[in-house]
């Protein structure tokens, strides 16, 4: 190898801000590829057994989300060093896929979030609406800006630098409202300490600290996609919220309500008024001949019938 395993990171992470990932994207794939320099040694001596044993479930107890980001991650830095000729071969060409178990969604009760707004400061209220409220995950809470705020909409920047616009409720832009009174509109809604934004972690620890140790920005997240679905039924409108690229990832995030499950078991009961219609619908279809089914003047009719039982549900 021509260049030192530094040389190589750096060009790595001139390479991903080509591509246009956004700074936590890039600081996430830069972290995973150093920690595993640390634990396999140099990048060029690297082979796929040590790869696999570097991401056995067993070896450090990884939760399959994270082993999954590691992969990717691997992948992705060892086919673009290939391919610029930095390393003779692809140890990470063959890894496996990681599969990650179906999980429950955990959104945050709602009585653990009203009671961390009413004690948090105003800084904290701003984190936990834009979270709760708006869907925004910890780095898109961080990197919030005065100047993407056009009157009651936000421009956000989410993963891979995608954009979306999303609605502010009434609360959410009072509180960022009232930041800008109080911090001017030239400064990030949370500032650091020595200029730029808060960093996603400290954000993380603000919220979680607010929270309980059994919540945090995630859940909250979870709390969106909960109750914007369970409200609306629009399951795009909240893909479009959270920012996500498929829907399937949306599914993952949404909880559904026993009160929905309960409404589509009474509307599958067999002895609900829905499902007695229908076998008398049933009954009368099959007692009448083809040639009257055929009948113009009765196929308007069942439409006529049909259309008012929709209006009246």
């Amino acid at each position: 190898m021509l260049f030192s395993c530094a040389q190589v990171v750096a060009r790595f992470r001139i390479h991903l801000r080509q591509r246009g990932y956004s700074d936590g994207t890039v600081r996430q794939r830069i972290g995973d590829i150093e920690r595993m320099t640390r634990a396999l040694g140099p990048l060029s001596a690297v082979t796929q057994d040590a790869l696999l044993a570097y991401l056995s479930p067993d070896r450090n107890g990884w939760r399959p989300e994270y082993r999954k980001r590691i992969t990717a991650s691997i992948r992705i830095f060892y086919t673009w060093a290939n391919h610029a000729g930095l390393i003779n071969g692809n140890p990470a060409l063959e890894l496996p896929t990681v599969r990650i178990p179906r999980a429950i969604p955990r959104p945050v009760p709602e009585a653990v979030v009203l009671s961390a707004f009413q004690q948090g400061t105003l800084a904290e209220r701003a984190m936990l609406a834009l979270g709760a409220a708006l869907g925004l995950r910890r780095e898109e809470i961080a990197t919030a800006h005065p100047r993407n705020r056009s009157g009651e909409t936000l421009r956000v920047i989410g993963k891979n630098s995608d954009e979306r616009v999303v609605a502010l409720d009434t609360l959410t832009a009072a509180l960022l409202y009232e930041l800008e009174v109080e911090q001017g509109q030239d400064v990030y809604y949370f500032p650091g300490r020595f200029g730029g934004h808060l960093h996603p972690a400290t954000i993380y620890k603000w919220v979680k600290a607010r929270l309980g140790p059994e919540w945090s920005t995630h859940n909250l997240r979870h709390r969106a996609a909960t109750i914007g679905l369970d409200c609306t039924g629009d399951i795009r409108a909240v893909q479009e919220l959270l920012g996500h690229r498929s829907i399937s990832s949306t599914q993952l995030y949404t909880a559904v309500t026993g009160s929905r499950i309960a409404r589509v078991v009474e509307a599958t009961s067999l002895g609900s008024y829905d499902s007695s219609r229908r076998i008398a619908r049933q009954a009368v279809v099959a007692a009448l001949s083809d040639d009257l089914l055929a009948d113009p003047r009765l196929q308007t009719a069942i439409r006529l019938v049909a259309s008012l039982n929709l209006q009246n549900r």
